[in-house]
């Protein structure tokens, strides 16, 4: 039997959500892993639908509006297990994601590990696994948040997610634990996730791009210093030949 997981998640009036997200736990949650909710300030309190009241393996908490970066940290300090996967309340995990995820940490804790999503073309790589240098995401960002799993300890080196940045919170996340908790950055070759991609409804659709655009710089500008210096000619290139991409940095 494999290590027990916690999903975590973090909500802000999505009821919209609840019913698909709820099913969807009920697919792909083992006998021993469990889930963590930290409702951020929802207008109408988030509440734990029918059948799942008295389920000892869900956690709900009730902090106020304390923003996404302290809502991810409380869930995680909350959490049973020192294994944690992040899932966005409107994403939904498909079969096997948690399963191929903790058999990556049987060798290596200190991994932030992500899938791809079924949007996702799939490119085989060798072993399954997709290793990342911390300098790709000057470039852009190939990854999913809501398809990560990582271990504890990693998240405690790195000192937690950022609490006053308005957005990029993950960016910030993952360029932190590279360069405090030396972390290596992999993705699995399979799609274990399925993305709201709806602009209408997925939140981070709605943040005004020159917030984003000044946000995004200053954390990648912060974490410059801690990185090779050798990659800066490829990403100078990079960026003559306009290869950069849009907004895909939360």
């Amino acid at each position: 039997m494999r290590d027990p997981i916690t999903i975590i998640t973090t909500v802000r009036d999505g009821d919209a959500f609840l019913d698909p997200y709820f099913a969807n736990l009920g697919q792909i949650l083992g006998p021993d892993d469990h889930v963590v909710i930290v409702d951020d300030g929802s207008a109408i309190p988030f509440a734990k639908p029918t059948g799942w009241q008295d389920n000892p393996c869900l956690k709900l908490i009730h902090p106020g509006k304390i923003g996404r970066g302290a809502a991810l940290n409380l869930a995680i300090e909350s959490s049973p297990t020192d294994l944690v996967a992040i899932q966005d309340i409107d994403d939904l995990s498909l079969p096997g994601r948690l399963d191929r995820q903790v058999d990556a940490f049987a060798i290596d804790h200190n991994q932030l590990v992500f899938a791809l999503a079924r949007s996702d073309q799939r490119r085989p790589t060798l072993g399954g696994l997709q290793r990342f240098s911390p300098s790709r995401f000057y470039i852009g960002n190939p990854l999913h948040h809501s398809s990560l799993a990582m271990h504890r300890s990693v998240w405690a080196r790195a000192g937690g997610y950022a609490t006053d940045l308005p957005c990029c919170i993950d960016l910030d996340f993952y360029l932190r634990a590279c360069c405090l908790a030396k972390a290596i950055i992999c993705r699995l070759d399979t799609q274990l996730i399925e993305r709201n991609l709806n602009p209408d409804s997925r939140h981070f659709a709605r943040i005004p791009d020159g917030l984003y655009q000044q946000t995004r710089a200053s954390v990648l500008e912060h974490y410059r210093p801690a990185l090779p210096w050798s990659v800066w000619p490829a990403i100078a290139k990079l960026r003559e030949l306009r290869l950069f991409s849009g907004k895909d940095v939360r």
